[in-house]
Parts: C-alpha cells; structure tokens; sequence
C-alpha cells in the first residue's frame, strides 16, 4: 500500500503515476491538476516526493499502485534514465494490453521511437487552445480507461443527405423481412 511520506500513514489509492523528465515539470503538473480537477487521483513527483521520501521506492510504488502511468513524451523524457524505468514497468505490468497501463501525452515535437512507437498518444503539440487541450486530454484519458472510443454523437451518413429517423416498431427496410408463407 502507498504511504504519505516516511512516516507511514496510509495513502488514497491512485489512478495515474505522471511519468515525466524534471524538465518538463509544468506539463506535468498542469495534467496532474487537470486530471485531479476532473475527480481523477494523481501522483507526481513534484507534489507527492516531500523530504525524507525514497525517491526509488515512491517511484516503484507510484508505478505499481496507480492504475495506469501517464508518461509526458519530449525530447527531455526520451534521454530520462527514471522515465524509462517507469514506462517500461509499465508495460511489463500488462504485456497483454499496455494501452491499459501506460498512456502517453506528447508534448514536444519528436519523433516516437522503439516500443513506444506502439502506444497511441494524446497529442498536445501545436494545440494552443487551453480550453480545446483540456478537454482532448481529459477526452482521451476517459476513452483509454473506459477502452472505447465511441463518440458522443452519431455519424453522418457518409453516402450523402441526412439519415432518415426510424422509429424502433417501424420495420427496418434494410432487414429482410419474414415471409407470410414461413
């Protein structure tokens, strides 16, 4: 079980460890206030490694005790000794579905490379917008807990016009229907 500090007392349980590089604090941050604004339960370090802690052992325990790793991908991270270690404790946490243990923000134009070029991103680069950048990460974030991305809204008829409104006791004329004689 996690604990607040050295002194052992009991922690709340949490649903993302926030992997990142020290120099990439303020995105870190600012997704760890979003996600903690929207009733999600974060763990960064910038917040939760007082003095006194085990870095190592709060970061082991983050990692393991957190539903899932948000790693915050930059140019920074991809040289992180630390941030490494996390995303690939990760990853080795649930080989069979790693999107369910390790999601990734990228933050800084790069290209993704080796295994974490096989884990689908939110993608913050170039959205300036702080309104449209919460609601794309806390969007994202839901999908990737839930494991599903239906939309809110149903799709436009890619055949073109409006797609006519059928009530549920009017046959569908799509469907054949059961012959008389049967």
């Amino acid at each position: 079980m996690m604990t607040d500090g050295q002194f052992g007392a009991p922690a709340r349980e949490f649903d993302f460890f926030i992997s990142y590089s020290p120099a990439d604090e303020p995105w870190a941050a600012w997704i760890a206030w979003t996600l903690e604004e929207a009733g999600y339960r974060t763990v960064v370090q910038a917040w939760d490694f007082v003095p006194g802690t085990n870095f190592i052992d709060f970061m082991d325990r983050g990692v393991s005790e957190s539903r899932a790793v948000i790693a915050v991908l930059s140019r920074h991270y991809e040289r992180s000794t630390y941030g490494r270690m996390e995303w690939q404790a990760a990853l080795r946490a649930s080989p069979e579905s790693p999107e369910r243990r390790l999601l990734t923000v990228r933050v800084d134009e790069m290209p993704i490379e080796g295994l974490l070029a096989t884990i689908t991103y939110v993608d913050l680069v170039g959205v300036a917008d702080i309104d449209a950048a919460r609601s794309l990460l806390l969007t994202r974030v839901e999908q990737a807990v839930d494991g599903h991305a239906r939309p809110g809204r149903r799709p436009g008829y890619p055949g073109g016009g409006p797609v006519p409104v059928r009530h549920p006791e009017q046959p569908n004329p799509a469907r054949p229907q059961p012959s008389a004689l049967a």
